[in-house]
């Protein structure tokens, strides 16, 4: 975790935390052989509560038949502080550390900039 114990050592860039314009990312993540089911089901519980969040413009994730256990994210939210705001929800607390036994490796991000 980070210094501030809010997400996965270095996935938010602090570039991307101050801007008070719009930032979005996409990611993936993979689950770990067996946990493929468990991994879905969190992320299932967060998709929801993260679309009613103030500054959530939008959060859509996707998976494939072809590649269980395969996830891809993508966000975008009105700013920074905005994101921050989500990252420090308990809820997201709760999906970061059982995600942080699930995933085979480490969460990808990559963060984006939008043109509009």
């Amino acid at each position: 975790m980070s210094t501030d114990d809010t997400t996965p050592d270095g996935l938010i860039p602090a570039a991307i935390l101050a801007s008070d314009t719009p930032v979005a990312v996409y990611g993936y993540a993979r689950a770990k052989a067996g946990e493929e089911g468990r991994m879905l089901g969190e992320i299932q519980a967060i998709i929801g509560l993260t679309r009613k969040e103030d500054g959530c413009d939008q959060y859509v994730v996707h998976t494939t038949p072809d590649q269980p256990g395969a996830f891809a994210f993508y966000e975008r939210w009105s700013s920074g502080a905005h994101l921050l705001a989500h990252v420090s929800q308990p809820f997201m607390q709760t999906y970061f550390a059982a995600v942080a036994d699930l995933a085979e490796g480490e969460l990808e991000a990559h963060w984006l900039h939008p043109l509009s």
